[in-house]
C-alpha cells in the first residue's frame, strides 16, 4: 500500500462527492473516523464477516459489481477496517500530509492481548490525544489500523481498494447531511 497514493485516490474522491465543499476542522474529521471504529465494534459484535469468496464468484446471481458488494462486503468487519482508513487518507490527502517525509511510527501493541472493544478504544485515545500534532494522529491511526488489520488475516489493502471503487458509484455525500 502506498499511503501518498491512496491518500490522493481518497481525498480527491470525498472532494467529488461534496464532502469538502469548505474547510473542515480536523476535530470534525477525526470524530467521522471515530463513527466508523464504532461501526467497527458493531460490526464485530454482530459477526459480520465479508465473504470474499462469494463476492468474487462469477455466478449469474451477482453479476454486478455493486450489488456483490453490498451483498457480501459492506458493513463488516473488513468494510469498516477500511472505513476507517480511507477517512484517514483524505484527511492526510485535505493536509497535504507526506507520510514518505515523516519518521516511522514507533507504536506498538499486542492486539491479541486486549479485545475488540479495548483495542478500538485505544485507537480512538490515540486519534483523539491533542498534544500530538495531527500528522503524527493520522500516520498513528493509518499504521494502528494496518497492523490490527494484519493481527486478524485481513488483506486491509484489497478492502481498501474495493471499497473506494464502490464509494466511486455513491451519490453526493452518500446520501448523509455531512
Amino acid at each position: 500500500m502506498n499511503f501518498n497514493d491512496l491518500a490522493n485516490k481518497a481525498h480527491t474522491n470525498a472532494v467529488n462527492h461534496g464532502f469538502w465543499k469548505g474547510r473542515l476542522s480536523n476535530e470534525h474529521c477525526l470524530m467521522l473516523v471515530i463513527t466508523e471504529v464504532g461501526e467497527l465494534v458493531e460490526a464485530d459484535r454482530k459477526k459480520r464477516h465479508a465473504k470474499i469468496d462469494r463476492f468474487v464468484e462469477d455466478g449469474k446471481e451477482y453479476p454486478e459489481f455493486i450489488g456483490r458488494f453490498e451483498d457480501w462486503i459492506k458493513d463488516t468487519v473488513e468494510d469498516e477496517f477500511a472505513d476507517i482508513a480511507i477517512r484517514l487518507f483524505d484527511l492526510a490527502g485535505a493536509l497535504g500530509v507526506d507520510f514518505d517525509k515523516m519518521n516511522p511510527c514507533r507504536y506498538h501493541r499486542a492486539f491479541d492481548k486486549f479485545n475488540f472493544a479495548e483495542n478500538a478504544f485505544a485507537l480512538c485515545k490515540g486519534l483523539a490525544r491533542d498534544a500530538i500534532g495531527i500528522e503524527k494522529r493520522i500516520q498513528f491511526g493509518v499504521e494502528y489500523v494496518k497492523k490490527w488489520a494484519e493481527s486478524l488475516n485481513i488483506d486491509l489493502g484489497w478492502h481498501i481498494d474495493n471499497k473506494m471503487k464502490y464509494n466511486e458509484t455513491r451519490p453526493i455525500l452518500h446520501g448523509k447531511g455531512y
